[in-house]
């Protein structure tokens, strides 16, 4: 009797295992409280690209020597303004005046002897007309005066170069600018054997500067000419200072497997503060709208967990177009997809072209119980 009883209770309880198994399980049930919403408002949003680059003059020139010699005289320096053929440095002219001496004697020689042959062939001419010499004294005449016009040229051109070489000896600015370096000192030796050593460096106008700004390939191709460009620099960082894109150079650089172009941003300098070689925190406004309905960009960035999509109706259209996502909304207990089309982003809000309208709420993230939502 005993055991049948203990068979019979093992069996109940048998029984009532299966029908807990076999039980149809509640779903999981959410309320608004489990997420925080984000409101569609309206306001101003823009396209802004960044980059970095270096303040430079528009034009800066590299003032160097075409002769060697020992500098005598440095009559300028840092940050002098100067002006154009005015005299910035002078060299010893000791070896160049003798060697411009040397030439004009050797000059003068060649025309003496050319005028020597003058005569001597005219001479000669007379006599050959009256059949007194030979035609091969003439010839012979005729020689000798063709070599002298020959080294009177050549006698010419090697005073023309030293004429000029010792013009080199005093260097002067080719601009009118201000000199923002100075290589040389006096009393020291230049040396121009195989290029021209920079002794000067002349930036043509501080007043107007430009910046070379590095923009990766991914953004070049919203960049256009005459953009507008605000920045600024560490020097004053409570200061913005702008400016518009002035050239978009077409040489490529690869900087870390990343192509990049350099954008030109002219830049007006009235007011000096400006130095060449500054670095630049650019900002290019591509585009703007004003007074758009706009949410904040991480809604993109929620997607039900497996627990949410049970509650969660289908997307409209799965195929969606590159400018079109899906943000959720939270109705009568599901979560509802609605596909918006994107316009203007600047990395905060996103404006919305269609799809929401202003005050509409939709899910930011889910903020209930997390190991509930995020089973």
């Amino acid at each position: 009797m005993k055991r049948k009883l203990v068979f019979i209770g093992i069996g109940v309880v048998f029984v009532a295992l299966i029908v807990m198994l076999l039980k149809p399980k509640k779903e999981m049930s959410f309320s608004a409280k489990d997420f925080d919403m984000a409101t569609v408002t309206k306001g101003s949003v823009s396209h802004v690209v960044t980059a970095s680059g270096k303040i430079q003059p528009i034009n800066k020139v590299s003032v160097g020597t075409q002769v060697s010699g020992i500098i005598e005289q440095v009559l300028v320096d840092y940050n002098d303004e100067v002006q154009e053929n005015q005299v910035l440095a002078r060299l010893d002219t000791s070896v160049l005046q003798e060697n411009l001496n040397d030439a004009k004697a050797r000059l003068d020689l060649a025309t003496a002897k050319k005028k020597i042959s003058d005569l001597n062939y005219e001479r000669l001419s007379k006599l050959y007309k009256e059949k007194l010499i030979s035609k091969a004294n003439l010839e012979e005449a005729e020689i000798d005066l063709e070599t002298a016009k020959a080294n009177v040229l050549s006698s010419q051109a090697d005073y023309n170069k030293a004429e000029r070489n010792y013009g080199y000896a005093t260097i002067t600015s080719p601009v009118s600018g201000t000199v923002i370096s100075k290589e040389v000192e006096q009393g020291q030796t230049v040396a121009a054997s195989l290029s021209t050593p920079t002794l000067f460096t002349i930036a043509e106008d501080l007043t107007k500067m430009q910046i070379e700004a590095n923009i990766a390939e991914a953004d070049i191709g919203v960049i256009k000419s005459a953009m507008p460009v605000s920045f600024t620099v560490d020097a004053y960082p409570n200061d913005k200072f702008v400016g518009q894109v002035q050239q978009i150079r077409l040489s490529p650089t690869e900087e870390s497997n990343v192509v990049m172009y350099t954008v030109v941003i002219e830049v007006d300098n009235s007011s000096r503060k400006l130095l060449p070689g500054m670095t630049a925190s650019v900002s290019i406004e591509v585009e703007r709208a004003e007074d758009v309905p706009l949410l904040p960009a991480m809604v993109l960035q929620f997607k039900p967990s497996a627990a949410l999509r049970k509650t969660t109706d289908e997307v409209p259209n799965p195929d969606m177009l590159k400018n079109e996502d899906v943000v959720y909304q939270f109705k009568n207990g599901r979560l509802h997809p609605i596909i918006i089309t994107k316009g203007i982003s600047d990395m905060a809000n996103i404006e919305i072209k269609s799809g929401l309208n202003v005050g509409d709420q939709v899910i930011l993230e889910a903020s209930g119980n997390k190991r509930r939502m995020h089973k």
